[in-house]
């Protein structure tokens, strides 16, 4: 508990530099230990809109920053479309494939060579001009503009994920309005009975482990959240489970739970 605590009052001070505060009540603990394994580590973070309230599992990992992989795709989006080299979802960029991917298919599907050719296009002067405005992780893109959210320095953790999609939520980020709705229209809809769950995966590796996120919004009747889950997996577990679906599936555990407290 402390560490979330600790990380919450980091999260508050970061965000009232400029922007207006991200008021949290209160932090209380999941129990997520039926889905603990020995073939991977876990956290899950998820913040209520209407009460201001976090709800987790594992604080250990919450502040860790890594990798954030196709997560990136967000705030990627956000300046393809911001500086308008993205039009709108139906955007298509010329890969030299038979049937080159709009924007919505892009992000839904996580077609790197779309995002890379978005990046070049972006350049590096605007690109960390971006992600110092978003106060995106640890802003790094180097060494490589195409590969830096990939393989490269760029790091962020779960709290600044969720500090991120609030800025999304709250339209603090100082873009245009059609920006925001063009982002949340792409989102990938998952829905688990009453909850709709609109989620960006990401996997990477790094340090020997590959990582895993599922970050984004979801919708349970007229309440609203915030959510993060990120999971780590030794290189040596690598096709003793599934890597893609786990993800998706400690975050429909975490939902289930609160909703059902």
């Amino acid at each position: 508990m402390r560490n979330v605590v600790r990380g919450i009052i980091l999260l508050l001070l970061v965000s009232s530099c400029g922007l207006s505060k991200f008021e949290v009540e209160k932090a209380a603990s999941l129990d997520l230990k039926k889905e603990e394994s020995s073939l991977y580590s876990f956290s899950v973070v998820i913040y209520d809109l209407k009460t201001s309230a976090y709800f987790y599992y594992n604080d250990s990992m919450l502040n860790v920053p890594y990798s954030p992989a196709s997560t990136f795709k967000i705030p990627n989006t956000l300046i393809g479309l911001e500086t308008k080299i993205l039009k709108d979802s139906t955007t298509i960029f010329n890969l030299g494939g038979l049937d080159d991917p709009s924007l919505k298919r892009a992000f839904q599907n996580s077609i790197v060579p779309y995002y890379q050719e978005l990046a070049k296009q972006i350049g590096e002067k605007e690109m960390k001009a971006f992600l110092k405005r978003f106060q995106y992780g640890n802003t790094l893109i180097t060494p490589e503009l195409t590969t830096f959210w990939l393989k490269g320095d760029l790091r962020i953790s779960a709290l600044e994920q969720i500090e991120f999609l609030y800025k999304i939520e709250k339209h603090q980020l100082g873009l245009r309005p059609e920006t925001y709705l063009t982002l949340k229209e792409i989102f990938q809809e998952r829905r688990e009975g009453n909850l709709k769950i609109y989620g960006k995966t990401g996997w990477g590796f790094q340090d020997g482990q590959d990582i895993g996120w599922f970050v984004g919004f979801a919708e349970h009747y007229s309440d609203r959240y915030l959510f993060a889950t990120v999971m780590t997996s030794p290189e040596e577990a690598y096709g003793k489970f599934d890597f893609a679906t786990k993800r998706i599936s400690l975050t429909n555990a975490a939902f289930q739970q609160l909703i059902n407290r």
